[in-house]
């Protein structure tokens, strides 16, 4: 575990083996431990690991905090639960009724992952309704001394929300701000399907300005301080990776032709701005190729 604020760590779940791809919030609470974005069960030994390095434990868990529900981010909550059934789970409305009853989730992700699904996310169970509690966006979460903001951020997905931890002006965002991996000053969006949405991800990114934050903490990778630098860059990236493809379905040749042509011109952009020590986790999680799919289903959906 790394330190990122007072009694605030995260981890680095190594997913697929790689570093500065996944990061796993950590927060101590006089209640015991709450995590935000545990990550995917294919990462969960690496995560459980670095708890007992840290020399804390599963049992020492009171909540997971989800910030949205992709495999990424909560493909291991279901695990985690049979697991250490203490544990509650903190999910937007729109979300809690899939980590009950994940079929659909798991539909969808299969849509895009296809075949890969076990190899790249590991098993995904139900999580008892009996540890899941509801969040609608607005509340103040209370453990011991420390409180926790919520805000519902759709954008990136219909049931995305982000806290505030008010001991430390920390916003743990998930993907509302995109990816920037530690150590670079290269933003990219995620933009996957099924439900991106460019008016509501404007907002909730203007929702984050106005909690001014002294660090943003993204997923996808780890803490970063210059928060103004990072969100205008972010919805910049945005409103340009938007734009090129709605540009883009105008063009010849079929959707697989045209995301093709979008992930090698964006990639050229990511290893022209990236020394190659950086490039793996943009290479798997940020890839151009999928948030084309999502964009362009946006302007199909809008146009």
């Amino acid at each position: 575990m790394q330190p990122l604020a007072s009694s605030t760590w995260y981890a680095d779940v190594r997913y697929r083996g790689v570093v500065r791809l996944i990061a796993c919030a950590i927060l101590e609470t006089a209640q015991g431990l709450l995590l935000v974005d545990p990550g995917p069960d294919i990462s969960l030994g690496t995560l459980k690991a670095d708890l007992k390095a840290g020399g804390v434990e599963m049992e020492d868990v009171y909540g997971l905090l989800l910030t949205h529900i992709h495999l990424d981010h909560a493909g291991a909550v279901g695990s985690i639960v049979r697991a250490h059934p203490h544990i509650r789970v903190y999910v937007h409305k729109r979300g809690a009724r899939h980590m009950i009853r994940p079929a659909r989730l798991l539909a969808s992700a299969a849509r895009i992952y296809g075949d890969r699904m076990q190899s790249l996310w590991g098993d995904v169970v139900p999580t008892p309704e009996a540890n899941v509690h509801v969040l609608h966006g607005g509340e103040c979460l209370q453990f011991g001394n420390r409180t926790l903001h919520v805000r519902y951020t759709p954008g990136h997905a219909s049931h995305h929300v982000c806290y505030l931890d008010e001991s430390t002006g920390t916003a743990f965002v998930g993907d509302t701000a995109g990816m920037l991996i530690m150590g670079t000053r290269y933003v990219v969006p995620v933009a996957p399907p099924p439900d991106i949405n460019l008016e509501l991800w404007r907002t909730s990114m203007a929702q984050l300005r106005v909690w001014d934050p002294d660090v943003l903490f993204a997923t996808h990778f780890g803490p970063s301080l210059d928060v103004a630098w990072h969100l205008l860059h972010a919805e910049e990236r945005l409103d340009a990776w938007a734009m090129a493809v709605r540009t883009s379905l105008a063009e010849e040749g079929n959707d697989a032709a045209r995301a093709q042509r979008f992930h090698e011109q964006e990639m050229a952009r990511a290893y022209a701005e990236l020394s190659e020590s950086f490039r793996r986790p943009y290479e798997i999680m940020g890839q151009p190729r999928e948030s084309w799919y999502g964009l362009a289903r946006y302007w199909r959906k809008t146009l």
